[in-house]
């Protein structure tokens, strides 16, 4: 019956502490709202990432990852490329906040947490945002671009003949 209870358990301020110590990250915490702040600098940019505690969740959270699209033609295809982004990776999600901004989280539930579950999520939204800020940054501001790994499918080539560009080489 304890082994049951210790697996219900909800993960605590100490723990966080504790598994970013283990982790081996610097972070500033701010008690009023069980946030921490900790980043890192990545082969694209530097990131900040929050990690939120509520009582049932721990989430990981970069924002904004990148601002608002500059163009309505922007915005429309970085939905598209961020809707698809989001069905090929896992733990992480991208979205769009109020102020348009995309923001990328990664949330895991707080019950039974464990190290190597903070330490997946930490890595995947890390790793994540490392992967895909320069795609989703040249969305947003060029609606010309292309990202590589699509540039032959065929939804971006007749999104970019309806729009009467030219699809970069």
């Amino acid at each position: 019956n304890t082994d049951l209870e210790a697996d219900r358990m909800i993960a605590s301020v100490q723990t966080i502490h504790d598994f970013f110590e283990r982790y081996g990250w610097r972070c500033d915490f701010d008690g009023e709202t069980a946030t921490w702040v900790t980043g890192f600098r990545g082969k694209t940019a530097n990131f900040n990432i929050m990690v939120h505690l509520t009582e049932n969740w721990l989430y990981f959270i970069i924002s904004p990852f990148a601002n608002a699209p500059q163009t309505v033609i922007c915005e429309q295809r970085l939905c598209q490329y961020l809707l698809r982004l989001n069905h090929t990776i896992n733990l992480a999600k991208f979205s769009i906040d109020s102020d348009g901004d995309v923001v990328l989280t990664v949330e895991i539930p707080t019950e039974g947490l464990s190290y190597s579950q903070f330490r997946d999520g930490l890595n995947a939204v890390s790793y994540y945002a490392d992967c895909h800020y320069l795609d989703v940054l040249n969305l947003a501001q060029s609606p010309t671009y292309v990202p590589a790994p699509v540039a032959d499918e065929k939804w971006w080539a007749s999104d970019l003949e309806a729009l009467e560009l030219d699809k970069p080489n």
